[in-house]
């Protein structure tokens, strides 16, 4: 029954992860009014800055932890030892680089250097440096520790136990920056809130994940700092990549800024919200699948590797595909009353950014055996030529055509991206006698078809919008039915196991015995 809970642990960390995205919509259709509400347009977009600014300079933490996050599910957990030596030295190599970035981030913000590079008005300078440097240094004391242990667990099926957490930390977060703001509080005073909330979540979380770890004997004595070091250092290629991948997906901020003005990247932002939840959904299937698909690729098991990959496009095409159609339809009326007509709704800026997290969800099994396994050049290369061209499309068509030209410059890079990742994961895979399963490709591909020429037609057609979206929807049924057709049996019972999961117990034995799946 290894399988069996292999299904288990996916479904339980998928539905985890929905929870978080579930609880993310909620707090964002409460947030954004509240903050638009009782702050001005610069405040909130200090606001923004901060989070954006924070994930971009600690590029080099994050990647190390993700190099050795790869590194626990290479190693596997037969040889826990490993695990515990890897960590146990990699935990405290984390920790000193942490302090130096911390340190690095004081010196920027203490000579001027950050504010003046996001162009900061001069009466907002001071507030958004203290909440950088606070929100950094809580960054430092929490998440260095909690998210190396969490890694290290992931092998022996412990991501559920962080996914949950997760959601637990999203609604206390959020809870506490918008009742920090209704009750009057400013940049900096809900920044220290949020803070404190999170110093307390991650070091309870903390004190769970280390009793957990000794239980599974990975705290262990011995350190060697040189092949710590020498981790990290081979990591540094990724934390390039990683920071490539930033400026691509979350510095487009920076870079429009100065060419279209706060207002403009504001809305482009905002806009873009609905894009970024597509995106968390993509994570709650690739995250908790990650563990397990590392075990097939190590096994050389061809039909469960489908099997994996099959979930992640059955997830395009019937949760994403007709999110986005329905969204783009409903966003019209949506999108003003939800920022209080602050910011106008743009609906080709809209699709163009849907279409963008569309192509990389479509990436995603690519994407997943290119970082499973470590391949760092390939990740570097990959990443450069789809942030020039991103940067290059921006600079070139935002002139022209305003953020609409940032938008398509973002989906350019993504299929770009889309390309170069698949003909690596191809070439992998064949390296080691397995195959990239091209018609299950072919087939999820025909959902972004389908999905741009519904979203053309709802925007171009408005008197006839609903009528759009019901022949849109109706053909991407036809395509889930050819998807289907072609998946091999043991890529149904997987994705019909984890679906079966999620509907009521009195159902379940019936489903089951539809399918072929012992209870």
């Amino acid at each position: 029954m290894k399988t069996e809970s292999a299904v288990k642990r996916v479904v339980s960390g998928s539905l985890a992860s929905w929870m978080r995205i579930a609880v993310t919509i909620f707090s964002q259709v409460i947030a954004v009014p509240v903050y638009l509400h009782y702050w001005s347009i610069e405040t909130y977009g200090a606001w923004i800055l901060v989070q954006s600014i924070v994930s971009f300079l600690t590029i080099f933490d994050i990647a190390h932890h993700n190099y050795l996050g790869n590194e626990f599910l290479k190693i596997g957990k037969q040889k826990r030892e490993v695990i515990g030596e890897v960590f146990s030295t990699g935990i405290v190599v984390a920790f000193l680089v942490s302090i130096v970035t911390f340190l690095v981030i004081c010196a920027l913000t203490f000579s001027g250097t950050i504010s003046h590079w996001v162009g900061m008005e001069k009466a907002s300078i001071h507030p958004f440096e203290t909440s950088l440097l606070l929100t950094c240094g809580t960054w430092v004391l929490t998440i260095t520790f909690t998210g190396l242990l969490g890694r290290a667990l992931n092998p022996f099926g412990y991501f559920p136990l962080s996914a949950w957490s997760g959601v637990l930390f999203a609604i206390f977060s959020t809870a506490a920056s918008v009742a920090a703001v209704y009750f009057g509080a400013g940049l900096v005073a809900t920044t220290v809130v949020t803070c404190i909330v999170t110093f307390l979540c991650h070091s309870t979380l903390s004190i769970i994940l280390f009793r957990i770890a000794r239980q599974e004997n990975l705290i262990s004595r011995k350190l060697d700092l040189a092949k710590g070091f020498s981790r990290f250092f081979a990591s540094l290629a990724l934390g390039v990549q990683s920071g490539l991948e930033i400026l691509r997906q979350q510095g487009v901020r920076f870079i429009l800024l100065p060419l279209s003005g706060m207002t403009q990247m504001i809305a482009f932002s905002t806009m873009r919200t609905g894009a970024n939840l597509a995106l968390q959904g993509v994570g709650t299937i690739t995250g908790p699948l990650m563990p397990e698909l590392m075990a097939f690729l190590g096994n050389r098991d061809q039909p469960r590797t489908e099997s994996a990959f099959s979930v992640i496009w059955l997830m395009l095409c019937v949760v994403l595909v007709p999110a986005v159609l329905v969204l783009q339809y409903a966003a019209p009326v949506l999108f003003p009353m939800w920022t209080q007509g602050k910011i106008e709704f743009d609906p080709v800026l809209f699709a163009l950014l849907s279409l963008a997290v569309l192509v990389y969800a479509l990436a995603q099994p690519a994407i997943a055996v290119v970082t499973g396994n470590n391949l760092v050049r390939e990740q570097v290369l990959i990443s450069t030529i789809a942030t020039f061209i991103t940067v290059a499309g921006i600079y070139l068509l935002v002139p022209l055509t305003g953020v609409r030209g940032a938008a398509l410059a973002l989906l350019l890079g993504e299929s770009i991206s889309l390309f170069f990742y698949v003909q690596s994961a191809r070439k992998w895979l064949s390296g080691v006698g397995m195959r990239w399963p091209t018609s299950a490709f072919v087939n999820a591909s025909l959902s972004l078809v389908v999905a741009a020429v519904g979203m053309a037609a709802i925007t171009s057609f408005q008197t006839y919008a609903g009528l759009c979206l019901v022949f849109a929807l109706i053909s991407q049924v036809f395509v889930l039915i050819a998807y289907w057709s072609q998946l091999p049996s043991i890529a149904r019972q997987s994705a019909s196991a984890q679906a079966v999961r999620f509907v009521p117990r009195l159902l379940r034995k019936q489903l089951n015995k539809a399918v072929g799946i012992k209870s």
